[in-house]
């Protein structure tokens, strides 16, 4: 795949909160640690920006190149209570912001970057997806959406739609899965469960979306009969997602699959050391 030539450094965006809980807090920057190494190896050129709130507190040495703070006047309980109401706030936010130069990819904490996703960006699309034509699960994931820089208006047009949509749900799609219904929404609800793996254009609302399945940019480990995620080397996805219970397989992925090293060191965010 050809290399594009940007004006503007590319960027991954991950929005995240520090927990409440100091465990899970940790867990989550080891999440990030790891994350950031995979992104620092296959796209060398790529900033990393940490998108989260006023509240947060951000290790030190964490492995990102930009902290993009969005201000909150609420308790971080609050925050949490109604996380994917703060989620594309503070997408809206930033996409408004001067950091939103380049062309952005923006991934949720949990994720491992195989492939390089920039050639991408061929300047056909506004608004990179992924879709999965499973029945039992929404049909986008907002783990990874692409977002090219070129038409500003119509981005910040697009995620503040997406804010408003979310803003109407009631609380416990505000707390979870807001995001992903407010995305299928705007498109009008499609059923792609024919469709994989064909990669789709789309124009809606002045808004062109390219869709890709999720399987090639945004894909899950398989599940056992009992819900259990199954432990396999999966390199042709470009970015793996691990969802749910598949956390727990992130750094033996990284270590086992991909060839990092992962050193314990309480000094370290999420405390470990990944290299």
């Amino acid at each position: 795949m050809p290399q594009p030539n940007f004006t503007h450094t590319p960027a991954f965006a991950c929005f995240h909160l520090t927990p409440p809980n100091q465990g899970t807090a940790q867990t989550y920057w080891a999440f990030f640690q790891i994350m950031a190494a995979t992104i620092r190896r296959t796209c060398p050129a790529a900033e990393i920006h940490l998108l989260t709130n006023s509240l947060s507190e951000v290790p030190a040495k964490l492995n990102c190149d930009q902290i993009f703070r969005f201000q909150t006047d609420r308790s971080q309980k609050e925050c949490f209570d109604r996380l994917m109401v703060e989620e594309v706030a503070c997408w809206q936010t930033y996409f408004s912001s001067d950091l939103f130069a380049g062309p952005t990819v923006l991934i949720d904490v949990d994720l491992l970057v195989q492939k390089n996703p920039f050639p991408l960006f061929d300047a056909g699309f506004d608004i990179g997806l992924t879709y999965t034509d499973s029945p039992y699960l929404h049909t986008f994931n907002s783990g990874v959406i692409l977002v090219d820089p070129a038409r500003r208006d119509v981005i910040f047009d697009y995620f503040s739609r997406i804010s408003e949509l979310v803003d109407g749900y009631r609380p416990e799609f505000q707390e979870w899965y807001g995001d992903q219904m407010a995305i299928s929404a705007v498109l009008d609800d499609p059923d792609y469960s024919d469709a994989a793996p064909e990669i789709i254009n789309r124009e809606a609302n002045g808004v062109r979306f390219r869709l890709w399945p999720t399987a090639q940019w945004n894909y899950s480990l398989p599940l056992d009969d009992k819900n259990h995620p199954i432990f396999a080397a999966s390199p042709e996805p470009g970015i793996l997602h691990f969802k749910g219970a598949r956390k727990g397989l992130m750094l033996r992925y990284a270590t086992e699959i991909m060839g990092f090293k992962a050193a314990e060191n309480p000094l370290a965010p999420g405390g470990w050391e990944i290299t």
